[in-house]
C-alpha cells in the first residue's frame, strides 16, 4: 500500500484546518463549505479503518477507502 491510514488522516487533517483558517480570516472560497463536509466524513471512514487496523484487521485504503460507499455520490 502507497500511502498508509494514518498519513492520509493526516494529509485531510492538514487540508481542513487550512480551509478553517481561511474561513477564519472571511476568505472563504464557494467550494469551502461543501469540502469541509466531504473531509469530515472522509476522516470519520479513516478512523474507523484505523481502529481496525489497531485491532488487527488488515485493511487497505484501495479496498477499504477509494472503493466506499460515498453518501455524496449517492
Amino acid at each position: 500500500m502507497a500511502e498508509s491510514v494514518l498519513s492520509k488522516i493526516q494529509e485531510l487533517s492538514e487540508e481542513r484546518e487550512k480551509i478553517l483558517a481561511r474561513e477564519g480570516s472571511h476568505h472563504a472560497e464557494s467550494g469551502d463549505g461543501g469540502r469541509i463536509q466531504t473531509i469530515d466524513h472522509d476522516l470519520q471512514v479513516l478512523w474507523d479503518l484505523r481502529r481496525r487496523e489497531l485491532a488487527g484487521d488488515s485493511v487497505s485504503l484501495d479496498e477499504d477507502f477509494y472503493d466506499r460507499y460515498d453518501k455524496y455520490n449517492g
